[in-house]
C-alpha cells in the first residue's frame, strides 16, 4: 500500500537485561530454509518479551524458490520463529547487508509477544497464519514508481526505502529516502496474519482497527486526501493505512518532519506525544499489539563514524527514531561509539575501537570471544576492554557478557 504521495515507512530493540550469557541456537532465525546454528547469549525475559542476541548474522542466504524468480531478486532468505517459516524474503541485488538486518529484525519485532497486551500477548496464531499464507516481503533495487510493480506476490519494500540505523538516509532524516520499512512489513503481516485480504488470526482486531479508521477519516488521518481515501475504501485498506500511520508517528519517524503532522501531514500527530494527545484510541490500538519500545537489536550502518546516540537530543533529529531502541551494534571497522538511553541497553562495539557509554539503567556491553581471550581494567568510572575486536572504553556498564561468561562492573 503507498501513501498519497506514493512514497513507503518503520523501528525497534531487545528486551535484554542480561546478568548471564549462555550459547544455545536461537528461537527464532533468518535463514535459507534451516535454521543457523551459531552461538548466541540468550537473557531472562524482561516484560516486554523475549530476548534473544545473536552473535552472528541472523541472515544467511538460501536458494531462490521458483515462484519468485525474477532478474532483479538475486537473493533469498527467510524468518523462522520457533521452527516455522513465518515469512519469506526475496532481495535484489543492490539492497545492503544492513538495510537486510533491519528488515528481517523488524519483523521479528512486530511478531514478538507482548505480555498483558490485549491481542500481542500470543501471537503464536498469527504466525501460524503468516506461514500458511506464505507471507512474502519482495524487496527490490532502487525506488518505488507507482504502477511498475515487479510483479511478484507479496508485499513490496523498495531498497531506496530503507534507511539502515546509522546510515546517511537515518542519521540525515532524508525524506527522499524515507524509511518505508516499518509500514510496508506492518501491511504484510496485517494483510495475511491479522487478516483482511485472507481470512486471519485476529478478526476482533481488524475490526477495531477498522472502525477506528473508517469513522476518523478527513479529520484524524486522511486529511487533505479525500481521493487517496476513495482509494482506500474501494481496495479495503483503510485499516491498514491508519494503523500504518500511528507506527511511524509512535516509534518517532515523523519527529523530524518539518512540517505539520505526520505520514506527510495527512495525520493528526507528528510525534508519540501528538498520538497520545490527539488519538488516544489510536495508541490504545497500537499498544493492543505492539510493545513501546524497539525490542530488537539494531545493526548500524557499516559506514557510520563519530557516536550514535540511543537518548532523545533536540540537536540531533535522528533521535527522534533511535531514543525508542534499547539495543545496537556497530558494524564495520570504523572507531565510533554508541551512547545508551535510559532503558536496559545492550551495546555492541565492531572491530575498530569503540566507546561504549550506557547512560542510565543496568546496560551491557557483547563480546563475542570468550572471556579468556579479553584484557579487562578498571580505571575510575571506565573500563578497558582489549581482545580480538580491538580495543573499547566502557562508561556506565554494569554487566560484560562474553560467550562463556559474564562480568559484573
Amino acid at each position: 500500500m503507498g501513501t498519497p504521495h506514493h512514497i513507503k515507512v518503520i523501528v525497534v530493540s531487545i528486551a535484554v537485561a542480561l546478568a548471564a550469557a549462555s550459547c544455545s541456537s536461537d528461537e527464532s532465525s533468518a535463514s535459507g530454509g534451516t535454521e543457523p546454528s551459531s552461538s548466541q547469549f540468550v537473557a531472562p525475559a524482561a516484560s516486554e518479551g523475549i530476548a534473544a542476541v545473536s552473535c552472528g548474522s541472523d541472515v544467511t542466504y538460501g536458494e531462490l524458490p521458483p515462484d519468485l524468480q525474477h532478474s532483479q531478486i538475486t537473493r533469498y532468505t527467510e524468518l523462522v520463529i520457533d521452527g516455522q517459516r513465518v515469512m519469506r524474503f526475496a532481495i535484489g541485488g543492490d539492497v545492503s547487508d544492513a538495510q537486510v538486518e533491519r528488515i528481517v529484525r523488524l519483523t521479528r519485532f512486530y511478531l514478538q509477544d507482548v505480555p498483558g497486551s490485549t491481542y500481542g500477548a500470543d501471537k503464536s496464531s498469527v504466525r501460524s497464519t503468516l506461514a500458511t499464507n506464505n507471507a512474502t516481503m519482495v524487496i527490490p533495487n532502487g525506488a518505488h514508481v507507482e504502477g511498475n510493480d515487479i510483479g511478484l506476490r507479496g508485499q513490496e519494500l523498495y531498497a531506496n526505502e530503507v534507511a539502515a540505523e546509522g546510515s546517511d538516509w537515518y542519521v540525515t532524516n532524508n525524506f527522499e529516502h524515507r524509511d518505508a520499512a516499518m509500514e510496508e512489513i506492518f501491511h504484510q503481516i496485517h494483510d495475511v496474519g491479522i487478516g483482511t485480504s485472507e481470512p486471519g488470526a485476529l478478526p476482533d482486531y481488524q475490526a477495531e482497527l477498522l472502525a477506528r479508521a473508517d469513522s476518523t477519516t478527513g479529520t484524524v488521518w486522511g486529511i487533505g486526501s479525500p481521493d487517496w481515501i476513495s482509494e482506500l475504501r474501494d481496495e479495503g485498506s483503510l485499516a491498514q493505512e491508519y494503523i500504518a500511520a500511528i507506527i511511524d508517528s509512535w516509534y518517532g519517524l515523523w519527529g523530524p518532519f518539518e512540517e505539520q503532522g505526520g505520514m506527510w501531514g495527512t495525520y493528526v500527530a507528528k510525534t508519540r506525544a501528538d498520538v497520545e494527545a490527539k488519538d488516544p484510541e489510536g495508541a490504545a490500538l497500537l499498544k493492543a499489539f505492539l510493545p513501546d519500545t524497539l525490542e530488537y537489536e539494531a545493526y548500524l550502518d557499516g559506514q557510520f563514524s563519530g557516536t550514535f546516540s540511543l537518548a532523545f537530543d533536540e540537536a540531533e533529529p535522528y533521535t527522534h527514531k533511535s531514543q525508542y531502541l534499547r539495543g545496537a551494534r556497530l558494524t564495520g571497522s570504523n572507531n565510533a561509539g554508541i551512547s545508551g538511553n535510559d532503558l536496559d541497553n545492550t551495546l555492541r562495539g565492531n572491530e575498530g575501537d569503540n566507546v561504549l557509554d550506557g547512560g542510565a539503567g543496568a546496560d551491557t556491553a557483547i563480546y563475542c570471544s570468550g572471556q579468556s581471550e579479553y584484557t579487562v581494567t578498571t580505571d575510575g568510572p571506565a573500563t578497558t576492554v582489549s581482545g580480538p575486536d580491538g580495543t573499547d572504553t566502557l562508561i556506565n556498564i554494569e554487566t560484560i557478557a562474553f560467550i562463556d561468561a559474564s562480568t559484573a562492573l
